[in-house]
C-alpha cells in the first residue's frame, strides 16, 4: 500500500473514530444542560471533566487531519477534504462523503447545544447576580447594564 493510500485509511478510520467521539459528546451535552436546571453543581463538575476529554480527543483527531491532509497535498478544510474524497473509486466515495456530511451536521449540534448550554448558565448568572444585589439595594441600582 502507498503512502497515499495509507493516509487516505487513517483519515477515514479518523473520521469513524470522530463520529463516536462526537455521538459522546452530544449525550454529555445533553446531561449538562440538565444538571445545569437543577443547580446540580458536584455532577457538572465530573461531567466537565468528561467533556474536556472529548474535546481534546476532538483537537487532536483534528490536528492529525490537518497533518495528514498536507502529507497528501490537499488544501486542509471541507473543500480540501471533499476534493480528496470525489477522487476515491466510486463505491467508497459516496460511503465517505457521507460519513463526513454525518460528522459536519453532529459538530453543527454539538456547537448549537454548547451554545445553548452556555446561555443558559449565562441565565442563571444574572438571576443569581439580581438575587444578591436585591438585598443590597445601592449595588442594584449601580449595577451595569
Amino acid at each position: 500500500m502507498s503512502n497515499a493510500s495509507l493516509c487516505v485509511k487513517q483519515l477515514i478510520q479518523d473520521m469513524i473514530d470522530d463520529r463516536k467521539y462526537y455521538r459522546a459528546l452530544n449525550e454529555l451535552l445533553e446531561k449538562q444542560r440538565l444538571l445545569i436546571v437543577a443547580r446540580r453543581s458536584a455532577e457538572l463538575d465530573a461531567l466537565n471533566a468528561q467533556l474536556i476529554e472529548i474535546y481534546q480527543r476532538l483537537s487532536q483527531s483534528s490536528q492529525q487531519r490537518h497533518r495528514l491532509l498536507e502529507t497528501l497535498g490537499v488544501p486542509s478544510g471541507p473543500q480540501g477534504i471533499k476534493a480528496l474524497f470525489s477522487r476515491l473509486p466510486a463505491p467508497h466515495s459516496g460511503k465517505v462523503n457521507a460519513l463526513w456530511q454525518e460528522l459536519e451536521a453532529q459538530a453543527k449540534r454539538c456547537h448549537n447545544a454548547n451554545e445553548s448550554n452556555g446561555i443558559l448558565l449565562n441565565m442563571q448568572h444574572e438571576i443569581l447576580m439580581n438575587l444578591i444585589n436585591s438585598s443590597e439595594p445601592e449595588n442594584w441600582l449601580y449595577q451595569q447594564v
